[in-house]
C-alpha cells in the first residue's frame, strides 16, 4: 500500500510534519518522499504544480488520489 504513496514536503513546515507523523504512526513504511527547498522555490516546480496548482506543500499522492491539505491527508490515512 505505501509503495504507491508520494509525499512532497519542505523542512521546517508543521503541516508537512503532520503527514509524516501520521504515516509513521500507522507504520506505513516504504512510501516515497521528496524533500524540497523553499529557499530554492522547488515547491513551485512543474512536478509539484502538476499535483498542486497552488505550488504549496505538503502535496500527497496515493495512486490516483491527490490531497494537498495536511489534515485531509491525515483523515484519508485513517
Amino acid at each position: 500500500m505505501a509503495s504507491d504513496m508520494l509525499l512532497y514536503w519542505g523542512s521546517g513546515s508543521p503541516p508537512c510534519w503532520r503527514i509524516q507523523l501520521c504515516l509513521e504512526e500507522k507504520a506505513l513504511q516504504g512510501y516515497q518522499q521528496k524533500l524540497l527547498s523553499f529557499e530554492k522555490q522547488e515547491h513551485k516546480s512543474a512536478a509539484v504544480t502538476e499535483i498542486n496548482p497552488r505550488g504549496q506543500l505538503p502535496s500527497f499522492r496515493h495512486g490516483d488520489n491527490i490531497i494537498n491539505e495536511s489534515l485531509g491527508a491525515c483523515f484519508y490515512l485513517e
